[in-house]
């Protein structure tokens, strides 16, 4: 067989699909009225969960880690905010509007600010003060680790790098491993250096895994 056919062939086959996928996608989420996938609601939710439980046998203030986790990512993208740029301090801001038309004493608003304003960074040099932001800190990053991590890496993914194959996304988690190793040293709480030890062995295995199944790509055919 003429060894030339086979790339002539995948480019047929992208460029008849392309247009197509563009239009099942588009169509699957109007159809329904609804995004195909929420990435920042489910981040937060999830954050929200992690800090109560991070914060369990701490001194934390848990009305404060709870605030904070709701409301720490309201400058980015995708919760009305227009720029992930510092959106520590900005999400901060926002927070205190929020906290003070829902009548929140004024002492527990600017804790929120504060602890929403240190969460940023995917690493840390050294534990973050208040307890409370340390905690904010470690839910917001435990997240990407994991298998919840691994499947919000595809599904956000889809978004931010439409087209991308599934080589090309095991290249990018293979790549995240020693970021990942990074942040799970920097968890300071027994709880977030339990969980995110135990997640950052499921985020490895499962690039293994992946990177086992993955066969010479047809683009290098």
């Amino acid at each position: 067989m003429n060894e030339n056919i086979e790339k002539r062939l995948r480019i047929i086959v992208e460029n008849s699909t392309r247009k197509a996928a563009i239009k099942e996608w588009k169509k699957a989420s109007e159809k329904q009225g609804l995004p195909l996938y929420n990435y920042r609601l489910d981040h937060i939710d999830g954050v929200v969960a992690l800090a109560k439980e991070i914060a369990i046998g701490t001194a934390a203030d848990l009305d404060v880690v709870i605030l904070a986790a709701w409301l720490h990512d309201l400058a980015k993208p995708g919760v009305g905010g227009i720029s992930a740029e510092r959106h520590g301090i900005a999400s901060a801001e926002m927070a205190k509007e929020i906290l003070t038309s829902e009548k929140v004493d004024r002492t527990t608003i600017n804790r929120v600010a504060e602890v929403i304003e240190k969460h940023v960074g995917l690493t840390i040099k050294e534990p973050l003060k208040p307890i409370e932001a340390q905690i904010l800190w470690e839910a917001d990053k435990i997240l990407k680790l994991g298998m919840i991590g691994f499947v919000q890496h595809v599904l956000n993914g889809i978004r931010l790098f439409p087209g991308r194959s599934l080589d090309e996304i095991a290249k990018s988690l293979r790549d995240f491993i020693p970021l990942a190793s990074e942040i799970s040293q920097c968890m300071v709480t027994p709880r977030g250096i339990d969980l995110a030890t135990k997640r950052l062995n499921t985020l490895r295995e499962l690039s293994n895994y992946l990177d086992s199944e993955m066969l010479p790509s047809n683009k290098d055919v």
